[in-house]
């Protein structure tokens, strides 16, 4: 597997299963984000989600940075519906064991139950992406940043296609809008680097 491939599905997909990046969020955003009644639930997890993606914009290390990704990774893969965790669940272990097709029957039944889960959209762009299917894939991450438009693997993951696509600069302005959001992206400084000197040039 080539490493730019490699480089996108870090972005793409997730760094762990649904259960296991459950099991590292924060007690006190995991407490804060299941009220009992279904209004008060959104709420509550847009301000976790909030208060989580300003702790990765301001994190000083990596180590810090890294644990507020699963934080919000976690907070991004609760759906709020114990049979679409369960669909999501078992496309990302298809996705564990390389079948694609199995991995995009369940993505694909994620987005047709629940269309307002925008990790339904990314995991099924990250399929597209794998098949080499670059219009769909760009379909899927527009909805995705349609619904979580502070979706930064989504950016990356869009930054990684234009990039392929030849379109140089769409691809930095989507890579540091992901920067923006957690600077500690894996390999996001070193993608954009050669890209501002090819965009940009070098300064006087």
């Amino acid at each position: 597997m080539s490493l730019r491939i490699l480089f996108a599905l870090a972005l793409l997909l997730p760094l762990s299963s649904p259960g296991a990046v459950m099991a590292a969020q924060a007690p006190d955003a995991a407490s804060e984000a299941t009220p009992s009644l279904p209004q008060d639930k959104a709420k509550a997890r847009e301000a976790v989600l909030e208060r989580l993606l300003e702790e990765l914009s301001k994190a000083e290390t990596e180590e810090k940075g890294r644990a507020v990704e699963r934080a919000v990774q976690s907070v991004w893969l609760n759906s709020g519906s114990p049979s679409i965790d369960l669909l999501t669940q078992r496309g990302l272990e298809a996705l564990g064991d390389d079948d694609l097709d199995r991995a995009y029957f369940y993505f694909d039944e994620v987005v047709t139950l629940a269309p307002d889960f925008a990790e339904g959209w990314h995991r099924r762009a990250a399929i597209h992406y794998l098949r080499e299917d670059y219009s769909a894939a760009l379909r899927d991450l527009e909805q995705t940043l349609r619904l979580e438009p502070r979706h930064y693997e989504a950016l990356a993951g869009l930054g990684v296609i234009l990039e392929d696509l030849g379109d140089r600069k769409g691809a930095l302005e989507a890579y540091r809008r992901a920067l923006a959001l957690n600077p500690w992206l894996v390999n996001g400084k070193e993608r954009i680097e050669p890209l501002e000197l090819e965009v940009e040039g070098r300064g006087i």
